[in-house]
């Protein structure tokens, strides 16, 4: 049996070729459920759009069709007649699979409904209950072929809009002259005594190979020299041919101005430290 409660206002749309007479029954006994505090009207699908009822007036609509609706039309109405999560019963037969002479499958009438705007919680068909049966029997000869589909309609109006706010949200984001104090650790905590005493100069000279206070055997990073007191040797450069001045062209395959610019006779080059060892 359709979805009626007591209070509802339910209208009742038959198909074109459905007899008043057929559904008396069916009629009366929604009428029984809606009781002293409900209505009840009833039309035919021809006349459903001509009455002009009101946006929102109906809780329920029963559609009982002996053939599969194809009016478009009926869709679109019910679902401006209905009240937000109002409820739409239809009642017709509806073949699982498409033959040639089928005129709408049970998952045609599925994507219709939500294409029109429906919402339908079973996807599954159902057949008729047993009072729907009895209740409906002079309207099909053989129930057995008959669906009842239970769609409803949204829960807000046709047509209603609602503001939408594109302003930036704030965002939240550390900033480091925030008020709020924080637990942070005082860095004074982190030293002792032993860490503020003055180093001793000659404790911070090691030996640039092994890291240690003492020289090695055979040292050349000058920490022997300074331990001894011994000021370190420059290193002199000698050209062995007398052409280094000249630029690359004149200068012998060991020369220490190999890469540099040419110079004048007796001016001053500095030369970086890695070309003043010659190559193996």
């Amino acid at each position: 049996m359709a979805s009626v409660n007591e209070g509802n206002e339910v209208l009742v749309v038959a198909g074109n070729d459905v007899s008043p007479n057929d559904t008396t029954d069916f009629i009366a006994t929604l009428k029984q459920r809606v009781g002293e505090s409900g209505k009840l009207q009833t039309t035919s699908l021809s006349d459903v759009k001509k009455e002009s009822h009101g946006a929102s007036a109906f809780d329920v609509v029963v559609g009982i069709f002996k053939e599969p609706c194809t009016n478009e039309d009926f869709l679109t109405e019910v679902l401006r007649i209905l009240k937000p999560n109002g409820s739409l019963v239809i009642y017709e037969p509806l073949a699982m699979d498409k033959k040639p002479d089928t005129v709408l499958t049970f998952s045609d009438r599925i994507s219709t409904l939500k294409l029109s705007g429906f919402k339908i919680k079973n996807t599954e068909r159902t057949s008729l209950d047993p009072e729907s049966k009895n209740l409906l029997l002079k309207v099909y000869s053989n129930a057995e072929d008959v669906c009842k589909i239970l769609a409803n309609k949204p829960s807000f109006e046709v047509g209603s809009s609602i503001p939408l706010s594109f302003a930036k949200k704030p965002t939240n984001v550390w900033k480091l002259d925030d008020p709020v104090e924080e637990d942070l650790i005082d860095e004074d905590e982190l030293l002792d005594e032993s860490d503020l005493i003055k180093p001793n100069v000659s404790s911070l000279k090691v030996c640039a190979t092994t890291g240690k206070r003492k020289a090695c055997k055979d040292c050349s990073c000058g920490l022997a020299e300074e331990l001894s007191g011994k000021a370190v040797a420059k290193n002199i450069v000698k050209s062995s041919c007398g052409n280094c001045y000249l630029g690359d062209a004149f200068r012998c395959a060991s020369c220490p101005y190999l890469g540099m610019p040419a110079f004048k006779p007796g001016e001053k080059v500095l030369l970086p430290e890695t070309q003043l060892a010659v190559d193996s």
